[in-house]
């Protein structure tokens, strides 16, 4: 295992670095002396109850790195992973423990080591560098990897179903749907993989710029179609048989004059409600796009790397200064804004209830009126903070924590 130092030294000398941004609550591209100043948390009266309903632990967390490595619930469980490799189902309702795995542990038994196959974890000197998923579907547990694995296992045991090594970062959610999972790697290749056997359907490519955000916006499966945001702030269907290329957009624009000024990134997850995307970019704009042609209908200047959420008639996110916003889905006209969480990098919303959940690089859960944006609660979990999306079931949400912790917690 790397020293605190290199782990921070390598974690500098990646491309954009987000997480060190989230902990440090520096402006993005600033010198010292336009740090955005973190907004001091203010009393709360508690209008909401909340109660921590179990508390584990799934290993070393993620450490300083970046990562969008998230629980998922399904099948009566929830499923979480550490960087290092370490995956563990847990039964929703007590917590306990009903499975784990090494995954670095795990291929090696199952592939072995020989001749036929040097990629993926054995080329590796670094342990597993679980960043992508991780998502449930078909019975299986799919996750991807930063040296390049994609995996699938058995939901019910842990057993490894399949294998696949796709030569590049996997840093966000494998999408999973008509048969396939699909992986948008950080070199600008979408691949496309069966979902049964991991043996590869298509492969798309595309050019990317010489600087970008860390990381990459996952895609979504819809009507037989392949939904991407890229590195360059354009948005594609591709189909899903093919993988060949329906339509692009431009979500975000490069408008400044340097290379920094112009990052145009889709980071966040496209969401589609009712045959229209809505899709937002770094330095762009928030676009809700036909389906069917990538016609436009609205669009509005928002700036955001957090995955949206769209719920109920309206959008709400989280922009890169951690301000909130709930938008009319309809227009994108603003309902509601609260910039009283400034600087704290805020994880995007997730809905349980009447409320919005959102954690920051403290270790607060904020918990936020859906209907007006007032903070009605707070808990304070440390763990070094909380880097991803609350995932929400019912009444509950499941929170992981930079060190590994993760709570279960009811929300009335």
């Amino acid at each position: 295992m790397q020293s605190k130092t290199a782990m921070k030294s390598l974690f500098r000398t990646s491309l954009i670095a987000l997480a060190g941004l989230s902990l440090s609550a520096c402006s993005l591209f600033g010198d010292d002396d336009e740090e955005i100043k973190v907004a001091p948390l203010q009393p709360v009266s508690q209008q909401v109850d909340t109660r921590i309903k179990w508390e584990r632990s799934v290993g070393d967390g993620i450490g300083d790195y970046f990562s969008r490595l998230n629980p998922t619930v399904a099948y009566g469980k929830v499923f979480a992973a550490d960087r290092q490799g370490l995956v563990k189902a847990f039964d929703k309702e007590s917590g306990e423990t009903l499975w784990q795995v090494n995954l670095h542990s795990l291929i090696e038994i199952n592939e072995g080591s020989d001749d036929s196959w040097f990629g993926g974890l054995f080329a590796s000197p670094f342990p597993a560098r679980i960043a992508g998923g991780l998502v449930a579907q078909y019975n299986k547990l799919f996750l991807g990897t930063e040296n390049g694995d994609v995996v699938a296992l058995d939901t019910e045991t842990g057993k490894l179903v399949w294998h696949a090594e796709v030569g590049n970062e996997v840093t966000s959610d494998p999408a999973v749907g008509d048969g396939m999972v699909v992986v948008h790697t950080t070199g600008g290749k979408v691949i496309s993989l069966s979902a049964d056997t991991g043996e590869q359907n298509w492969t798309f490519e595309y050019q990317t710029p010489t600087l970008t955000l860390r990381g990459a916006s996952a895609p979504t499966i819809v009507s037989g179609g392949v939904i991407l945001g890229d590195a360059s702030g354009k948005a594609s269907v591709l189909i899903g048989t093919s993988g060949q290329q329906a339509w692009t957009q431009t979500v975000g624009e490069p408008t400044g004059a340097t290379e920094l000024e112009s990052l145009a990134d889709i980071d966040a997850n496209p969401v589609v409600v009712g045959g229209v995307i809505y899709m937002i970019a770094y330095n762009g704009e928030l676009v809700a796009l036909e389906l069917r042609s990538g016609e436009v209908r609205w669009k509005r200047d928002y700036s955001s790397y957090e995955n949206l959420l769209v719920d109920t008639g309206s959008i709400y996110l989280t922009d890169a200064d951690s301000h909130v916003f709930g938008l009319d889905i309809q227009g994108g006209i603003e309902q509601w804004s609260n910039n009283e969480l400034f600087g704290r990098a805020l994880t995007g919303p997730k809905k349980v209830g009447n409320y919005l959940a959102l954690g920051d690089f403290e270790g607060y859960l904020h918990i936020l009126s859906a209907n007006s944006g007032e903070i009605v609660g707070r808990m304070e979990l440390g763990g070094d903070g909380i880097y991803a999306q609350p995932v929400s079931d019912g009444n509950t949400l499941y929170v992981q924590t930079r060190d590994g912790d993760l709570y279960a917690i009811e929300v009335n």
